[in-house]
């Protein structure tokens, strides 16, 4: 499952606004982390954060288990910033067509279409 959104601002204020939003933007590699409320189940073990380029990756037990990946880059006019999961087991076909539904609202709240703001974060 992957969302993305586009986002008028440079990649920096992007990846603030998606890490913001996220409540990622304190947590560092190794920390235990949980979604804030207003988003999607979401949870795990940060492994991997840059900002040279923008992304991060979580090893997550919410909403199953997998492993998210999350970043913002530019496209070569308005920054993009996505979130894929790639989700393991038996649940994960169930778990991505009950989950992309949240995602995708969520996107679009917090990053309207061309927004610098970002949406409520």
């Amino acid at each position: 499952m992957k969302v993305m959104a586009s986002f008028a601002g440079p990649e920096a204020e992007a990846w603030a606004s998606l890490t913001g939003a996220l409540g990622l933007k304190e947590v560092r590699v190794g920390q235990r982390w949980s979604s804030p409320a207003g988003a999607p189940k979401f949870s795990g073990v940060v492994e991997y954060s840059t900002e040279n380029p923008y992304d991060a990756l979580l090893r997550v037990d919410q909403p199953g288990p997998g492993i998210a990946a999350l970043g913002a880059f530019n496209c070569g006019g308005p920054s993009m910033v996505a979130l894929g999961f790639y989700l393991y087991g038996d649940q994960a076909p169930a778990t991505v067509a009950r989950e992309t539904p949240l995602w995708e609202a969520w996107f679009q709240k917090h990053f309207p279409a061309g927004s610098a703001e970002g949406g409520e974060g």
